[in-house]
């Protein structure tokens, strides 16, 4: 009965990439990058893990149905980085979705607006018609970047590249890089991976002098 009770949007989510050929392989639970994006509000249904690209694991978080709202769901992707932005301004901007009518209008422009220092980011996605298109289909996307210890909290040992764990004892060091958050749950076709993977692209290729 539990079993079938559970939210298995994780699991949807999986499926789905499997099926167009992304390794993806749900992790344990408990995992420290379910905490990442995730307010008090909100809950982690866990991880999923990717083997290959730049998007290394996919957090699914759930806020519960109450009396006044119904449920909701964000997919935050994580994207590592090797370069270290610890000493920068965070990075983070979103998407505004323009409609023809306001609230249930049909949308008719993307761009995206907040803080993105010398990336140029906000400026390169909001001329993409890939990533106005994507947007459409997935609904809003949010940008951010991350910069936690370089060390590790257990033996100290200094992060080598862009794993989040420790090569020497396995502790966590903490979330370096980038997020892409979706604001609903979605299921995505090989095309909507494709320009996701482009938005990486565009993230790890922009300059870092923030």
């Amino acid at each position: 009965m539990r079993e079938k009770m559970r939210d298995k949007s994780r699991d949807d989510l999986a499926y789905a990439l499997n099926l167009f050929g992304v390794k993806a392989k749900m992790s344990d639970r408990g995992r420290p990058e379910e905490k990442v994006e995730n307010s008090w509000y909100q809950r982690s249904l866990g991880v999923i893990d990717i083997s290959e690209g730049p998007i290394r694991w996919i957090n699914i978080l759930k806020r519960d149905r109450s009396k006044d709202s119904p449920p909701k769901w964000w997919v935050v992707m994580g994207i590592p980085d090797s370069i270290d932005i610890s000493g920068s301004k965070e990075i983070r901007i979103k998407t505004v979705r323009k409609k023809n009518f306001p609230l249930f209008g049909k949308v008719f422009d993307v761009g995206w607006k907040g803080e993105s220092g010398s990336t140029g980011l906000g400026s390169t996605l909001s001329i993409d018609q890939d990533v106005k298109m994507l947007s459409e289909r997935l609904g809003n996307m949010e940008i951010k970047s991350h910069s936690n210890s370089n060390n590790c909290e257990n033996c100290g040992e200094k992060r080598n590249g862009t794993s989040s764990f420790c090569v020497s004892c396995g502790g966590f060091l903490g979330f370096q890089g980038w997020t892409l958050v979706f604001d609903k749950r979605f299921t995505p076709s090989n095309k909507d991976w494709e320009v996701i993977w482009k938005i990486c692209d565009y993230i790890l290729s922009s300059p870092r002098s923030f």
